[in-house]
C-alpha cells in the first residue's frame, strides 16, 4: 500500500540553486595550517542558464496522462482538466522567478494548462516551429495565480509519516525519474456540460511565447505571456494539446443519488401470466386457464410450485403431455412385440411427438413415473418446457454458426477416428484370415508357423509358479526332449504323418501303425510329453495360448495406443469394442444469459421493459429455469450434431455456462442423479444467487460503474473496504445486471451485507462537487462549485476563500490558497460511493 503526498514545487540540480536564469558559482577549499583547519570560499562568475525564451517546448514522451482523456465524449463537468508529466520538476525547470505566497516563496511555473471551449477558439493551427492557438484573453486563467495549480504528487510507502522524509524520498524519486513521482498542471477553469473543449500546454512568459512564435523578443524574460496591451486575443505556441467533450449535466454523485430502490414484486418483475387454455392449438379449449411464468431472474423468495388457475385443466394437461411424449417409445415396443407381422399403422406417423427433454442424456425413453425426478419436472411443467424450448430455439437459429465452431474443435478427433476405423477394419480382416488359415492348424503346425517370431511371442511357463518366458526360450530349454530344429519347417514336413519318413516306416507293412490312423506328429508328441498340451482340452495349453497371442484385436489396440494419445485405453481394452470411435462433444463458453437477454428479454426477466429509469431492484437467479433451458439447448444441439454426423453421441453437454464467469454453471447432464431436483445440480446447489438490476442515466454517463458486496462490521459499512465485485452484464447503454456469485438471500440476511456503487476512476481527478453548497461543510469534500468563487472566465478565484470545514481531523489540515499542495488536497476528488443495505432491499 502507498500514501499520496502533494508538494507545491520541486527543483533539483542547478535549477534549485538559481535565481531566475542567474546561477552563482563558488569553490570551497579545505586546508590545515599549523593544526588549524580552514575552509575558504572563492566566489566564481555568475552563469546564465537557459530560460523560457531559449526553448521550444519539451518531448511529447514527458506527458504521462491527460484528464479527461483525449477523445472523451462525456467527461464530467465538475472536474478540472489536468496533465501529468513524467519529469516532476519540469514545470519549474525554467522558472523565471519566485512569487510570495501564504506558504512562503514559491517558484513560478514556466508552462501552464489552459482550456478553451470549441466556440471560443479553433484548434491549434500548424505553424513552424510550433502549433499556434489564438485564444481570447477573457477566457484564460490569471497567470499571477498559476503557482496554485501546479504541484508534485508522490506515492510513498505507508510507513513514511513525516514531511522531511517524504520530501527527501520525493527528490530522490525525481532524480531517478520514478513512476511514482509526477508533476501535474491543473487548469482552474470550471467546465460547462455538453460542450467540446481544447486543452493546451502553453508558455507563461512573453519570452517563451515569442520564441515559440519565432518572433523577436519584445518583452522582459519575466513578463507574462498575456494579456497583450491593446489586444483581446493572444497567439500562444502550443507544446502539447488534446480535445475532449463534456457530457450532459450531472456528476456521478448527482446521478447516483437519483437512484431509487423498487422491490421487484412491486415493479412487476420476475413473473408474467400466460394463457394455457389451449396448450394444443389444433384442439378445442377446455376452458379459461392461466399460469404464472417465471424467468431466469425472479424476485427473492418467490419460488413456488407451478399452479394453474384451473387445477383440473392442469391435471388433464399433464396426463396428456405424458401420453404424447411417451408415444414414440410405446410404439416401438408395439412394433417389437408384433414380430414379423406388418404393423397396422404407419410407425413414423405415430412416433411424431413433443420432445422428451433429457432423454438422450439419461437413456430414458419415457417420462419417469417418480414425480421428484428432474425429468418429470422438466417435461410435465409448462414453465419448464417453455424454458427448454427457448434453449432449443436458440440452437435452431444459430445452428450454422454453432456447427462451424464445433467442427473447428474436432480436427484432431476426426483424424483419430479415421485411424481407429482403419485399425478396426484391419482387426476384423485379420480375424477372418486367421479363422480360415490358422484355426485348422494343429499344435505342431501352429508352433512351426510361430517359430520365425518365437523370440517375440511370450508364453506361460510349463511348470506352475514359474515365471513366463518366450516361445523361443521354451523350445531350447530342454534340448534332450526337443532337439534343435525340431520346430523348423523342414523337420515338421519330414516328420508329418504323411511325410517321407512316415511312408518309409510303413513300407512293407499292412496299413501302417494304428490300424490306418495317422500317428501324432513328432513335435506334438514331444510337447505333450513336456505337459504343454491340455489334458482333454488342447486349447487350454500352449496351442490355445498361441492362438490368443495371435488375436489381432489386442494387437491393433496396442498399435493405436502408440499413435493416439488417450487416457482411457485401459478401459477401452476391457470393453467389447475397444476400437470404437472417440465420442467427444464440443465446448462453448459463451454465456447463454447474454443471448437470452438480447433475444428474448421478457422471457429472461418478465417485466423488464416496464422498469422505470433511475431504478434499482434486487433479484435472484432461478436455478430451475436455467437448468431447464440448458437441458433443452443441449438436447437440441446434440440432435443437430447427430444429423451433421459429428463424432459424438447425444449425451454430451456442449453448453454448460449460463451466466458470465470463470466456471461452468452445470456439470455434465448425463451425470445428474435421477432423484436430484431440477436445478439442484447447478453450481449454486439449487439456491439462487442475488443479482441487482440497475437502470438509469448513471450507467449511460459512467459505463464502468462497479458494484461491490461488502460485509458489515458491527452493523455499519467499514471505513475502508474492497468487497466482492459483482459481475456486470450490460443489457443496454443504461441498464446493467450485476451478478453476485455465492451470495444468496439467506446469507445476505444473516451476515448483513451492503451493496456499494463505486464511481469508475481512470486516474487521479481534481475538481469540486456539483449542486448546492451546504451551509456548513464537514470536510473539504463537501465543497461545491457554488461555494467557490470564479471570475468572468469561470476560473477559480483564490482571493474568495470558502468557509473552513468544521470536521478537519488531519494533523496538518489544508488551508485555502496557502500553497499548491493544499489546493491539490482540497480539490482532490475521491471516488464517490453509494451504499444500499441488503436487509433493507430484502424487506428485513
Amino acid at each position: 500500500m502507498s500514501t499520496r503526498w502533494f508538494f507545491s514545487s520541486a527543483r533539483i540540480g542547478a535549477a534549485a540553486a538559481s535565481d531566475g536564469q542567474a546561477l552563482s558559482t563558488a569553490v570551497r577549499f579545505s586546508r590545515d595550517i599549523e593544526g588549524r583547519r580552514e575552509e575558504p570560499e572563492v566566489r566564481g562568475p555568475t552563469l546564465s542558464l537557459v530560460g523560457p525564451g531559449d526553448v521550444l517546448g519539451f518531448d511529447r514522451a514527458m506527458v504521462l496522462r491527460q484528464e479527461p482523456p483525449p477523445g472523451t465524449a462525456d467527461a464530467a463537468e465538475n472536474v478540472l482538466a489536468s496533465v501529468e508529466l513524467a519529469h516532476a520538476d519540469l514545470p519549474w525547470l525554467l522558472s523565471p522567478g519566485t512569487v510570495a505566497t501564504p506558504g512562503g516563496p514559491t517558484p513560478q511555473p514556466w508552462i501552464v494548462l489552459v482550456v478553451l471551449a470549441e466556440d471560443e477558439a479553433a484548434p491549434p493551427r500548424a505553424v513552424h516551429p510550433l502549433p499556434v492557438l489564438t485564444a481570447p484573453v477573457a477566457a484564460l486563467p490569471p497567470l499571477a495565480e498559476r503557482w496554485a495549480w501546479t504541484h508534485v504528487e508522490a506515492r510513498l510507502p505507508d510507513d513514511v509519516t513525516d514531511v522531511e522524509s517524504a520530501r527527501r524520498l520525493t527528490e530522490q524519486g525525481m532524480r531517478d525519474h520514478s513512476a511514482g513521482v509526477v508533476g501535474r498542471l491543473l487548469c482552474p477553469r470550471r467546465l460547462a456540460p455538453n460542450r467540446g473543449w481544447i486543452a493546451a500546454v502553453v508558455p507563461t512568459t512573453a519570452a517563451g511565447r515569442d520564441a515559440g512564435l519565432n518572433a523577436a523578443p519584445g518583452a522582459a524574460a519575466t513578463a507574462d505571456a498575456w494579456p497583450v496591451p491593446g489586444r483581446d486575443t493572444v497567439d500562444l505556441p502550443v507544446y502539447h494539446w488534446w480535445t475532449f467533450r463534456t457530457g450532459q449535466a450531472g456528476t456521478f454523485e448527482e446521478l447516483a443519488r437519483r437512484l431509487r430502490f423498487r422491490p421487484a414484486a412491486e415493479a412487476g418483475l420476475g413473473t408474467r401470466i400466460i394463457d394455457v387454455r389451449r396448450p394444443w392449438p389444433a384442439e378445442e379449449s377446455a376452458g379459461p386457464a392461466t399460469v404464472a411464468m417465471d424467468g431466469a431472474l425472479r424476485a427473492p423468495g418467490t419460488a413456488t410450485p407451478e399452479t394453474w388457475s384451473d387445477l383440473a385443466a392442469q391435471d388433464r394437461f399433464r396426463a396428456l403431455i405424458r401420453e404424447r411424449v411417451d408415444a414414440p417409445a410405446l410404439r416401438r415396443d408395439e412394433i417389437v412385440a408384433a414380430g414379423d407381422e406388418e404393423p397396422v399403422e404407419d410407425a413414423d406417423v405415430v412416433a411424431v411427438a413433443p420432445p422428451l427433454y433429457g432423454g438422450h442424456h439419461t437413456g430414458e425413453q419415457t417420462v419417469p413415473a417418480e414425480p421428484d425426478h428432474w425429468m418429470s419436472t422438466l417435461n410435465l411443467e409448462v414453465r419448464r418446457r417453455v424454458a427448454a424450448a427457448l434453449g432449443a430455439r436458440y440452437a435452431q437459429l444459430e445452428q450454422e454458426f454453432l456447427m462451424a465452431r464445433a467442427w473447428e474443435q474436432v480436427g484432431a478427433i476426426r483424424q483419430a477416428n479415421r485411424l481407429l476405423a482403419a485399425g478396426e477394419l484391419a482387426a476384423v480382416a485379420a480375424e477372418r484370415a486367421q479363422h480360415k488359415h490358422v484355426a485348422p492348424l494343429g499344435a505342431a503346425d501352429l508352433v512351426t508357423v510361430m517359430a520365425p517370431v518365437s523370440g517375440r511371442v511370450p508364453v506361460s511357463a510349463a511348470e506352475p509358479g514359474a515365471e513366463g518366458t518366450t516361445l523361443a526360450t521354451m523350445l531350447v530349454a530342454a534340448p534332450e526332449q526337443l532337439p534343435i530344429g525340431t520346430a523348423s519347417t523342414s523337420f515338421v514336413r519330414l516328420t508329418r504323418s504323411n511325410g517321407a519318413a512316415a511312408r518309409r516306416a510303413r513300407r512293407g507293412t499292412n496299413g501302417g501303425a494304428g490300424d490306418g490312423q495317422a500317428a501324432e506328429p513328432y513335435l506334438a508328441q514331444k510337447l505333450a510329453q513336456l505337459g504343454m498340451m491340455g489334458d482333454g482340452e488342447p486349447e487350454a495349453g500352449l496351442p490355445g495360448e498361441l492362438r490368443r497371442r495371435l488375436d489381432p484385436l489386442p494387437l491393433q489396440v496396442l498399435r493405436m495406443a502408440d499413435r493416439i494419445p488417450a487416457g482411457s485405453w485401459t478401459q477401452r481394452a476391457e470393453s467389447d469394442r475397444p476400437l470404437r470411435p472417440i465420442m467427444a462433444h464440443p465446448k462453448f463458453t459463451v454465456p447463454i444469459a447474454e443471448e437470452l437477454l438480447a433475444r428474448w428479454p421478457e422471457w429472461a426477466l418478465p417485466g423488464i421493459g416496464a422498469l422505470p429509469p433511475d431504478s434499482v431492484t434486487l433479484l435472484e437467479t432461478n436455478p430451475e429455469f436455467i437448468a431447464a433451458l440448458l437441458v433443452g439447448l443441449n438436447h437440441e444441439f446434440n440432435r443437430e450434431l447427430l444429423w451433421r454426423e459429428f463424432p459424438t453421441d447425444q449425451r454430451g453437454t456442449p453448453f454448460a455456462r449460463f451466466w458470465p464467469g470463470d466456471s461452468a454453471d452445470v456439470e455434465e447432464i448425463a451425470l445428474w442423479p435421477p432423484e436430484a431436483p431440477l436445478g439442484g445440480r447447478l453450481r449454486t446447489g439449487g439456491e439462487g444467487d442475488l443479482a441487482m438490476l440497475v437502470r438509469g442515466d448513471l450507467l449511460r454517463r459512467f459505463p464502468g460503474t462497479a458494484l461491490l458486496a461488502v460485509r458489515a462490521v458491527d452493523g455499519k459499512l467499514p471505513p475502508a473496504f474492497d468487497g466482492v465485485p459483482a459481475t456486470p452484464l450490460v443489457l443496454d447503454d443504461s441498464t446493467v445486471l450485476y451478478l453476485f456469485a455465492d451470495l444468496d438471500e439467506e446469507r445476505a440476511r444473516s451476515e448483513d451485507w451492503f451493496f456499494v456503487f463505486r464511481e469508475p476512476m481512470r486516474g487521479t481527478q481534481f475538481g469540486f462537487d456539483s449542486g448546492e453548497q451546504p451551509a456548513a461543510m464537514g470536510t473539504w469534500a463537501d465543497l461545491t462549485w457554488n461555494g467557490v468563487g470564479v471570475d468572468a472566465a469561470r476560473c477559480v478565484r483564490l482571493g474568495q476563500a470558502p468557509t473552513t470545514p468544521t470536521r478537519l481531523t488531519q494533523p496538518d489540515p489544508p488551508v485555502w490558497a496557502r500553497d499548491a499542495a493544499d489546493m491539490a488536497r482540497i480539490a482532490f476528488q475521491q471516488p464517490f460511493q453509494l451504499a444500499f443495505r441488503a436487509t433493507t432491499l430484502l424487506g428485513g
